[in-house]
């Protein structure tokens, strides 16, 4: 008989990598999930059940007397319990997180988050925002309807995922927070990886290595492409996607809404971002 898995194995706190829908999260967390001692599931979303069930204390009709106490008795056990949880689904693993680009969606949940897991790390990959419109826009449901239906939520979508992502990394700190861009790890899927096992201080593995070594000769679909994965980073596809999803009137709108960002991540200068909105047509009215 199998001895059951030692919680202790298991690094005390997770890592947990973030990023606007669209915009590699998905890869990233399968890169990271090859090595075999790293347990990266996606999407489980237990982070976001963390806060919630903790925050139904406040709630009179759900816990009245002793709140204070057993609040303070949840927070002493649920790590404990998710680490289980991590360390039966992975015998073996040492590393474990998960990969959910939706806990930005809630303020609350990553403060809940580190006050019970002090050690968590946060990775974070940034993609050209233009690319991750187009991106929103342009993805379908399995019934063929848009994933997306109004370009004004799609464009709040990839500011306020990359505000909190900003927010969050300015609370952290460098220890806690790594930055990376979409674009260098499709370059050169093994030299970021690389780094960025580096500063999780994780040694790396050939497993990691093959994987992205593999992706380099031939790409796999992980979640749903909207593009040709064979010109996956290149800044004038990026451009050419978001040009084809804005309407022409609305374009210098809409990259002025996205233009901070382009900046704070380098994908444009304000010599390049100007030279850009001089050839886009005059502004339209407002839509309906």
């Amino acid at each position: 008989m199998d001895a059951e898995p030692k919680v202790t194995s298991l690094a005390n706190d997770p890592i947990l990598v973030l990023g606007a829908p669209r915009s590699g999260t998905t890869y990233l967390g399968r890169i990271l999930d090859q090595h075999p001692e790293v347990a990266m599931s996606n999407e489980v979303r237990l982070f976001e059940w963390l806060h919630r069930a903790l925050a139904l204390t406040d709630d009179d009709k759900v816990l009245l007397e002793e709140r204070a106490a057993f609040r303070a008795h949840l927070e002493a056990e649920l790590p404990a319990l998710i680490r289980r949880y991590y360390a039966e689904r992975s015998p073996g693993a040492r590393w474990w997180g998960d990969k959910n680009p939706h806990y930005a969606e809630s303020p609350a949940t990553m403060p809940a988050l580190v006050r019970l897991f002090p050690g968590v790390r946060f990775v974070h990959i940034v993609r050209d925002p233009r690319a991750v419109l187009a991106s929103l826009l342009n993805k379908r449901n399995a019934d063929g309807t848009p994933w997306i239906t109004h370009p004004e939520y799609a464009h709040t979508l990839v500011a306020n995922h990359l505000d909190f992502a900003e927010n969050q990394r300015q609370a952290s700190g460098p220890a806690a927070f790594y930055e990376l861009r979409y674009e260098d790890l499709v370059r050169d899927d093994e030299g970021v990886a690389r780094q960025l096992f580096d500063w999780l201080g994780i040694p790396f593995a050939d497993a990691v290595a093959r994987f992205c070594r593999g992706q380099q000769k031939q790409r796999t679909s992980f979640s749903g492409p909207t593009s040709d994965l064979a010109r996956a980073g290149d800044r004038d596809t990026a451009q050419a996607a978001w040009s084809a999803v804005a309407p022409p009137a609305q374009q210098r709108a809409s990259l002025g809404f996205l233009g901070p960002y382009l900046l704070r991540y380098g994908y444009e200068t304000e010599a390049s971002l100007a030279a850009i909105v001089a050839t886009l047509p005059p502004a339209g009215p407002a839509p309906a």
